[in-house]
């Protein structure tokens, strides 16, 4: 497909748009031109002395005058390759050849006679061409432009249609000036001696006034006269009607009618020259100033360059550009000194780049490079290995991809900084912060653990010393129990917090849950706290550990109504999230996808951005001295990231708090969980089942042996796994196999039961534990594995051998 999209740059004549000024000023020309024709009508008939020299020198100007503009239109239509452009420069050079030869059709100019023809009625029917010329060639041009459709030429083919125009029109003056002269006889008589009157009264002078007026309307009427050449034109053509009517009149040569006449065709020639040596001159102008703008920006450009290479050099950054398509790079010095050179090495590409990309990172660096070529920026950090002394050091790379017009990938342009220091600083901070926050809490479990022992040791030593007492002892007991309770929620929160706690998720509709306990959150509030259920019929499923949701969710209940002690709202609203690319910014810690949102809000006092920042931190509290743990938002928090989602804090003093859990939807079907919630009595060994009892602890081996034997199980025991193998292998009874996860010996729990049942097939397991996220990794505890959680009390332990041995 040829090329014919318009050419971008300055407006020229035939584009540029016509102002109020450009209008009035034609409009003034013209009037005045109009004017001198009404004043002179009376004496048009009138002789004038004789001029010497005037026809030759009016002859030279109008052949002057059109051929500089014919030039010019053929300039402008190489330029603009348009249609319009290019008829109009045919129609100049048509007049200015007619008129050249017209000029060798007066007598006595280079000779005695003429050059050609026989007489006054050759130069008479040249006359009329020309004159026909303009109005002829301005006519197709006010139609083609009137539709407002680019008409352009294919730039392949700009010079030859040109060319072949040039000599068309040649062509056709040149066939039609020999018409006149050869057969000037046999064409309708238009003089007779200096007498034009004839020219009149046969019609051909009324006829070219005519085609002129045409053609001045019709480019009035189809375009509007809305650029400078199409206003000019239109005074240029009304110029020759003008000509005409002074002429026709005086039908006579040396008549004023036929000097005004004469004067005003040479006008209507030199407006359209004249508007565009004044463009030319405009431009010049406007080049004059581009060039010293250009020349400013020259200077600011160089400032702005030696500017950023020293912020660049001071920044120990090293700035690149890279061809994309021949390979080719431009660097500074300090870039090839980064990749451990002391001089700009001849030739440095991707290959090279990569080449210096430790290993590990490559992959990381080949991605990033692929994704600049969608995403048009590049950003990653990587290792590289330095030439000369092999040190490893940080890079940060950065940049932009350009492309070509048509969306080609050409080029891209960044810097690359050495951030070894920087990185090695971070990891130093890193490491102080940790360390802060371990010792932040490890004061806290010590301060709460001391307290909480202080009471079991305190209570312990009173029986022991004085143990006679049975109602003493047992409120001594029972005090002791509470605080053991106490510090087994303190590290079941803490378990939460680090994420590390055994959960038993199942897939369920948070509704449901927060319905069923909704009873037990109004009780955990008070009367004063009105609670709000905001929740979306169509949400998603969710796989969570319904324990440790109810957990979470009260934790935020309690915390809700401590800030609400006047009383309040509490807004429990659930909906569902789909996290797109496009949100991406406002969640950076989740994966794209889709989430479930619960958002638990008070109407409280709030709190400030300092005091909001901290609030996941474990011991972090605002409450008085023994009213909170400061673990209850921790447990939230380690609830939402293990479970792959994050919690967010929203707050402002006097404002209320939101706290907002996203948790990742499930495509699983929910579950229906039968609960029960009568009390069931304990379960108790039916045919004197044996215990295999498993645990590296004695005083907690001697514990479950004491309860298995009240609830009526016989029991063996076993220190690790290896030993517990070696039970299993003989001939002894063994039921259940009760076994810690956490063992000394290289096998833990799970992979104890893993082998006891390959040994025995039908054995039962109950596994217990109070940590097992170092021992097992991702694994966990398999689902199919009843666990009891540590501490537990001898009812747990009969709850949990009822589902072993009944419903497993």
């Amino acid at each position: 497909m040829p090329d014919c999209a318009g050419p971008p740059g300055l407006s020229t004549l035939a584009d540029a748009g016509t102002t109020p000024s450009q209008r009035r000023f034609a409009v003034a020309v013209a009037a005045a031109f109009g004017l001198l024709t009404l004043a002179l009508l009376p004496i048009v008939a009138e002789p004038m002395g004789a001029m010497p020299g005037f026809v030759p020198s009016y002859q030279a100007a109008l052949i002057t005058v059109y051929a500089v503009t014919t030039c010019l239109f053929f300039a402008q239509y190489r330029r603009t390759r348009s249609v319009p452009l290019l008829v109009l420069a045919a129609g100049s050079l048509f007049t200015t050849l007619i008129v050249a030869v017209q000029l060798l059709s007066f007598p006595g100019l280079f000779g005695p006679g003429r050059i050609i023809g026989s007489g006054p009625g050759t130069t008479t029917w040249l006359w009329t061409l020309w004159h026909v010329g303009p109005p002829l060639f301005a006519l197709p041009y006010a139609i083609m432009e009137g539709d407002r459709r680019p008409r352009l030429v294919p730039r392949a083919r700009v010079g030859a249609v040109g060319g072949l125009t040039a000599l068309a029109v040649a062509a056709v003056a040149g066939g039609l000036s020999w018409i006149v002269v050869a057969y000037v006889d046999y064409l309708p008589r238009s003089v007779e001696g200096d007498n034009y009157w004839l020219l009149t009264t046969s019609g051909v002078g009324p006829a070219v006034v005519l085609l002129t007026v045409a053609a001045l309307a019709t480019l009035c009427w189809r375009t509007r006269l809305g650029t400078v050449l199409q206003l000019w034109l239109a005074v240029s053509l009304l110029l020759l009607v003008f000509d005409n009517l002074i002429t026709l009149p005086g039908a006579a040569r040396g008549t004023v009618g036929w000097f005004a006449g004469r004067l005003e065709a040479l006008a209507a020639g030199i407006v359209v020259l004249a508007v565009y040596l004044r463009e030319v001159d405009v431009l010049y102008g406007a080049a004059e100033a581009a060039a010293v703008q250009s020349e400013r920006q020259r200077a600011e450009l160089e400032i702005a360059r030696d500017n950023v290479a020293i912020a660049l050099e001071a920044a120990d950054m090293g700035n690149w550009t890279l061809d994309l398509r021949t390979g080719a790079s431009v660097r500074t010095l300090r870039h090839d000194r980064i990749f451990g050179y002391d001089s700009l090495l001849p030739r440095w590409g991707l290959a090279d780049f990569l080449g210096h990309v430790v290993v590990d990172d490559r992959a990381l660096a080949e991605a990033a490079m692929a994704r600049a070529q969608v995403e048009n920026t590049l950003c990653f950090q990587c290792r590289i290995t330095r030439a000369g002394d092999g040190a490893e050091r940080w890079i940060d790379v950065r940049g932009r991809l350009y492309r070509d017009p048509d969306g080609t990938p050409a080029s891209m342009a960044g810097v690359v900084i050495d951030t070894t220091d920087r990185h090695e600083a971070e990891q130093r901070l890193s490491q102080a912060q940790k360390m802060e926050a371990i010792g932040q809490l490890t004061g806290g479990v010590a301060h709460d653990f001391n307290n909480l022992l202080t009471v079991i040791v305190g209570n312990l030593d009173m029986i022991v010393r004085r143990p006679d007492n049975a109602q003493r002892v047992e409120r001594l007991a029972t005090s002791a129990m509470t605080a053991a309770r106490r510090g087994a929620e303190v590290t079941e929160k803490l378990l939460s917090f680090s994420r590390r706690q055994v959960l038993r998720p199942e897939t369920v509709n948070p509704n449901h849950l927060i319905k069923d306990f909704q009873g037990l959150l109004q009780r955990a509030v008070g009367e004063t706290v009105d609670i709000v259920l905001d929740l979306d019929a169509a949400l998603d499923p969710v796989r969570l550990d319904p324990g440790q949701f109810e957990s979470a969710i009260l934790n935020l209940a309690v915390n809700a109504r401590d800030a609400m002690p006047s009383g309040g709202t509490l807004t429990i609203r659930t909906e569902n999230l789909s996290l797109t690319p496009e949100r991406r910014a406002a969640w950076p810690d989740l994966s794209l996808g889709d989430y479930v949102r619960v958002t638990v809000s008070d109407t409280g006092l709030g709190m400030d951005a300092a005091t909001a920042a901290r609030a996941f931190e474990p011991f972090f509290t605002t409450k008085d001295v023994g009213k909170g743990t400061g673990l209850g938002l921790s447990q939230v928090y380690g609830f939402a990231r293990q479970g792959g989602g994050q919690v967010r804090v929203a707050s402002a003093p006097g404002q209320g708090t939101s706290i907002t859990i996203d948790l990742p939807r499930s495509a699983e079907p929910v579950v229906q969980a039968a609960r029960t919630d009568g009390l069931l009595p304990l379960r108790r060994a039916a045919e004197g089942e044996v215990v295999l009892v498993v645990e590296d602890e004695a005083a907690v081996l001697e514990m479950a042996v004491e309860s298995l034997s009240e609830l009526g199980y016989r029991t063996l025991t076993a220190t690790h796994a290896a030993e517990a193998l070696e039970r299993l292998k003989g001939p002894e009874r063994i039921d259940i196999l009760f076994s810690d996860v956490v063992m000394p010996g290289g096998m833990n729990g799970v992979e104890l039961a893993t082998h006891a049942r390959a040994l025995r097939p039908g054995l039962r397991v109950l596994l217990a534990s109070g940590y097992t996220g170092s021992a097992l990794g991702e694994q966990g505890v398999p689902v199919d594995l009843p666990l009891l959680s540590k501490p537990y009390r001898r009812e747990d332990l009969a709850d949990k051998l009822r589902l072993v041995m009944v419903g497993r």
